[in-house]
């Protein structure tokens, strides 16, 4: 009888301990189901607020208050990722903890009642719910579901964190790791400058040098391969390439002394065709500017070979994205917006516009473009309420979203081969083509031609458009000033030479160098006002870098330093 008691006992015990242990297991059961479904529906990094700052901070990459409030809501994302995480981790160990005293307690209650009954109580009735959890069946298959539940809810809540945990928390923040357009502007990163839009902020460079006499000439050193390339800078490095069609070699020079710091052979870049394509004397292997967002350096040659290097020299990736068809040879610059590298690759059998990641080189998009074949480059600007990525070609003008690649707007003025580049100042885009026009147009819900004018027309040069301003130089040697507004001409001079560089303004100046190196420097103002007239003492035909009281120019077969002493 006492034996007989004390199993008694120790089955109610047990009976109350696997009670205690299913109510607990169920309730963890439904937590982790709730955070489970939380975790599906509810995404903290891609809330309305993140989202809308991010947009914001896409149109003003430079307001530090924008991304200072970036990065609270990083570090809220954080917590709130760890704190994701405690819960699921330890809801999972509970649960299993909570099955493992069930499941004991019931194997337990089970081996009681396999004793001899006492015959005083009488038969367990068959229908109780601990008769059914004792029978064998029921405690292997209820236990199982059991442990299967928190396994399965562990394994799928983890992963799903996973889906917005530390990788993407790391792709956010490296979201705004680029170059604002502050530190940009410091610098020359690429063809035409800063946005590719001819300014220059560094305005305390000399208006006065002679290349024959050395006068303000700092130093000059020849250039192994050729290239028509302009030299970009970033902090006390210049870069630019060259090529024929045996070599191609990205070079980094000192500012300040003009050494060559290192040279780059890239000569076996996979997918590079075997035999390189033929170019016309005026575009050569090596004319498409490099570019740089300040952490690596970019280059493109005329065979469509592609690549990437560090500030040392190391190549960190290339490809090649197909042999141009162009009967000039490809000259599109490269530019870069955030973390994307932009390539505009239109040629005969039609246009493509190529982004790729700038660490990796993987592809983000290739949209077609239905346009002609066009050897213009690609500019980025800040319209106030977005950033476009516009393309001139034949026959359409066409804005692009540069982070997705998504058509913005497309307006058909162009004809003819297209050289010249687009410009932009103050909600308007300006566009030019030899036997063709200078077309403005008007940026809106519609964007359209505001006026057009057709003649003294450019071939190569890119114009260049203040709010005030527009101002065409042609390769036959005039050069037109033209109300950006109204398009009314205020002024044409005629030069000697051609002009293949575009104008860059400088303050209030305008310096444009014509193809005998011959730099004319005027105001930019409604009347002709020339204030000097520099020789370089050799041919160029690239575009001047500005920076800290210096000015870099590619000759045909020198790089000149110019500065005061």
């Amino acid at each position: 009888m006492n034996k007989s008691k004390t199993n008694k006992t120790l089955y109610a015990i047990a009976k109350r301990g696997a009670l205690t242990a299913a109510i607990f297991a169920i309730i963890i059961s439904l937590l982790l189901i709730v955070n489970y479904l939380q975790t599906k529906s509810i995404d903290p990094l891609n809330s309305k607020a993140i989202s809308q700052l991010m947009e914001n901070l896409r149109r003003n990459p430079d307001d530090t208050a924008l991304k200072e409030q970036v990065r609270a809501l990083d570090l809220l994302a954080r917590k709130a990722y760890f704190t994701y995480q405690w819960q699921i981790r330890t809801g999972s160990i509970l649960l299993f903890v909570f099955v493992l005293v069930f499941l004991t307690a019931v194997k337990y209650m089970s081996s009681l009642k396999l004793k001899l009954p006492d015959l005083e109580e009488g038969p367990v009735p068959e229908d109780t719910w601990e008769h059914r959890l004792l029978t064998r069946r029921s405690i292997i298959f209820g236990g199982l579901g059991l442990f299967l539940l928190a396994f399965i809810l562990g394994i799928l809540s983890e992963k799903e964190m996973s889906r917005f945990g530390m990788g993407q928390l790391k792709g956010k923040t490296a979201a705004v790791d680029f170059p604002a357009g502050e530190e940009m502007r410091k610098n020359w990163p690429g063809f035409r400058g800063p946005e590719g839009n001819s300014i220059s902020y560094h305005t305390d460079v000399p208006t006065e040098w002679d290349g024959k006499s050395n006068k303000n000439i700092l130093w000059k050193i020849p250039l192994p391969l050729p290239g028509f390339n302009s030299p970009i800078l970033w902090g006390d490095k210049i870069f630019l390439s060259g090529a024929d069609r045996k070599n191609q070699v990205v070079y980094c020079i000192d500012t300040v002394s003009g050494n060559i710091l290192w040279q780059t052979e890239l000569n076996d870049i996979p997918g590079s065709p075997e035999k390189r394509p033929k170019t016309s004397e005026d575009t050569g292997y090596a004319a498409p500017t490099m570019t740089t967002d300040g952490r690596r350096v970019y280059v493109i040659f005329a065979g469509g070979d592609i690549a990437c290097l560090d500030f040392s020299g190391k190549r960190i990736w290339a490809k090649n994205i197909g042999t141009p068809e162009n009967h000039y040879g490809h000259s599109s610059s490269l530019i870069t917006h955030q973390n994307l590298l932009l390539i505009q690759f239109d040629q005969n059998t039609g246009g493509r516009l190529i982004a790729l990641k700038a660490n990796t080189g993987i592809q983000v998009y290739d949209k077609p473009r239905d346009v002609q074949i066009s050897w213009a480059s690609p500019i980025v600007v800040n319209t106030g309420s977005r950033f476009e990525l516009i393309l001139n070609s034949n026959p359409f003008v066409i804005s692009y979203d540069p982070l997705t690649g998504r058509e913005l707007w497309r307006v058909q003025c162009m004809t003819g081969e297209v050289a010249p580049s687009p410009a932009y100042a103050d909600g308007m885009v300006f566009v030019v083509n030899d036997y063709a026009r200078l077309a403005a147009i008007r940026l809106g819900d519609k964007p359209e031609v505001a006026w057009e004018y057709d003649e003294g027309l450019s071939e190569v040069a890119s114009p260049l458009a203040t709010k005030d301003f527009v101002i065409m130089a042609a390769s036959y040697g005039s050069l037109s000033c033209f109300n950006s507004k109204t398009g009314e001409r205020n002024w044409i001079e005629e030069f000697d030479h051609g002009f293949y560089s575009s104008p860059i303004l400088v303050g209030d100046r305008v310096y444009l160098m014509d193809m005998k190196g011959a730099m004319f420097i005027c105001k930019a103002a409604k009347e002709f006002k020339l204030i000097a007239q520099n020789e370089l003492g050799e041919n160029a035909v690239t575009i001047p870098a500005f920076s800290k009281g210096r000015i870099y120019i590619r000759g045909d077969k020198h790089l000149f330093c110019i500065g005061s002493r």
